[in-house]
């Protein structure tokens, strides 16, 4: 009778363990997080935390055809996706800015560097849909909760969703801030009124994106 007991309580401390030990990874940060995290905070306080919450302007920063800012996009364009353009070639540079933001936090090439968000938006929902390997995925917004180092993406133009396949307009932002008892997010995006801006986006109760400031369809989860 006390073998059995040792027994069950040795399993139910096995299966207790495994369960701790699964929610301590999930919840620690990793040192790529950490990067991509702590790069897009450094470059938002660098254009003077311009914000926008409520889908309202709250505050105002830094302009991107200024003298020293059209160097800074500049620099997104070079050591992002290695094309000659800056702040006043009037040419979205968001995707630039997170590609420059993987690259810089050690993606390596898990990502592929490119001036389009659908260019690594469609791979990554593939990604999800054909269960890969791969640390980057992409899933519908009520499939998943964004966490710290995810991006959120929102279509340009009508007629896209998680299934489109084709060449299309879109954005992202990357996920810098999780604020569950505000039921909201905090995200980072280049190219967000003319600069690098913070937005704070809407969740519902249990977590998920519920924001309608703009079509968001798909949050691309980073394992990495």
């Amino acid at each position: 009778m006390n073998n059995r007991k040792v027994i069950v309580g040795l399993s139910v401390g096995l299966i207790l363990s495994a369960g701790l030990l699964i929610l301590f990874k999930r919840l620690r940060l990793s040192s790529f997080k950490k990067n991509l995290v702590s790069n897009a905070n450094k470059e938002w306080s660098l254009w003077g935390k311009p914000l926008i919450a409520g889908g309202k302007v709250q505050e105002t920063g830094e302009f991107e055809c200024s003298n020293i800012y059209r160097e800074r996009v500049g620099e997104y364009w070079r050591k992002g996706v290695n094309l000659a353009k800056d702040g006043c070639s009037n040419t979205p540079w968001s995707s630039a800015f997170i590609s420059f933001l993987m690259r810089k936090s050690g993606a390596g090439n898990e990502f592929p560097y490119t001036p389009a968000h659908n260019e690594y938006i469609r791979p990554f929902i593939q990604n999800r849909k054909q269960n890969s390997n791969s640390n980057f995925k992409g899933y519908k917004i009520n499939e998943e909760k964004p966490e710290l180092g995810d991006l959120v993406c929102y279509s340009r133009e009508s007629g896209v969703d998680y299934d489109t396949t084709r060449a299309y307009l879109g954005h992202c932002d990357l996920v810098v801030g999780v604020n569950k008892k505000q039921s909201n997010i905090e995200v980072i995006g280049g190219n967000v009124n003319d600069g690098v801006t913070k937005r704070i986006l809407s969740t519902d109760g249990n977590g998920y994106l519920n924001d309608n400031s703009n079509d968001w369809f798909t949050i691309i989860k980073n394992s990495k």
